[in-house]
């Protein structure tokens, strides 16, 4: 994917922009799922001919205005990057909210669409807001392009399963627990993608070595509990169980969220490596424990329920 900032700074190669060059499909995206699919596939389908890019926010610096200010994300930047590609996607226009917050509707569209990026071709959600104070809604997107000559797309709201997808609906189901629901509202298994760190390996200890990582800053992080999980190591699949929480029984309370791994029948030092944990079913509530010993014979049920889950849902 080829990426172009508001300033001018590129990743990759610069985006040369022509008139109209552009399908553009405008939004935060969040969780890229299946409603943001949806927009993806009437680019794809309208664009005619012209490149398909995303217009979407950078991450911004520390201290600037935020567009989902006190959300949660439900994916990092770079996953979303990733995302974009897979739904065809070739470009990324991408820029800082403080850039475009005070911007009239007017001025985002012939400054920002039209004139920086080059759009021949918009496309967003029926709920897309843009403008100052977020003054402007998709009819006004669609009634400035199109009085410029610029086609515009918007996509209706998606359902699955009879229930609304959005990104708000999905975060609500990460803090329940409820990866069922999740992964139904994503169009995909929920998953944690980080670097192995270094634990207090009581684990090791107990007999059950953990992957331990930590949550990306600002993670939509799902409810505190165990998990029936799977992971892929060397390219094969694993059963596993992972604890979400701040590990109450051995730090008193007082760690940081984390993500601790134990994959059920691998041995191997997984050390500085990026892992990916699949998580699949809330089992259980996180715990303190009276001493190691009653922690332990827990731990070694949860196995056994995580590796029974894998099993009946392979």
């Amino acid at each position: 994917m080829l990426i172009s900032t508001a300033v001018g700074h590129s990743t990759g190669e610069d985006i040369s922009v022509g008139k109209g060059e552009f399908a553009i499909a405008l939004g935060c995206f969040d969780g890229v799922h299946p409603g943001h699919a949806a927009l993806f596939r009437a680019l794809r389908e309208n664009a005619s001919g012209r490149k398909c890019a995303v217009w979407t926010f950078a991450p911004p610096e520390e201290g600037k205005p935020c567009p989902v200010k006190g959300k949660p994300l439900i994916v990092p930047f770079w996953r979303k990057l990733e995302l974009f590609s897979e739904q065809g996607a070739e470009y990324a226009f991408l820029y800082e909210f403080s850039e475009v917050c005070s911007l009239s509707c007017e001025e985002f569209v012939d400054r920002i669409l039209i004139k920086e990026c080059g759009c021949g071709l918009a496309v967003c959600g029926y709920n897309f807001t843009f403008g100052k104070n977020a003054a402007g809604n998709a009819d006004t997107l669609r009634r400035l392009l199109e009085s410029r000559g610029v086609p515009t797309v918007i996509v209706d709201n998606v359902t699955v399963g009879g229930v609304s997808v959005s990104s708000a609906a999905i975060r609500a189901a990460l803090a329940e627990g409820d990866m069922e629901r999740a992964e139904l509202l994503l169009g995909r298994e929920y998953a944690v993608t980080a670097p192995v760190i270094g634990g207090r390996r009581l684990g090791r200890k107990l007999g059950f070595p953990t992957v331990n990582q930590h949550f990306f800053e600002g993670a939509a992080v799902p409810r505190n509990g165990v998990y029936a999980a799977k992971c892929t190591v060397g390219g094969k699949e694993y059963p596993a169980v992972t604890n979400i929480g701040v590990r109450p029984t051995v730090s008193g309370g007082k760690d940081t969220v984390t993500c601790e791994t134990h994959i059920i029948g691998f041995s191997g030092d997984l050390y500085g490596q990026d892992v990916t944990v699949v998580l699949k079913h809330f089992m259980r509530p996180e715990k303190k424990f009276e001493n190691g010993d009653v922690l332990k014979s827990t731990v070694l049920a949860d196995i056994e329920t995580a590796k029974k889950y894998y099993i009946s849902h392979k």
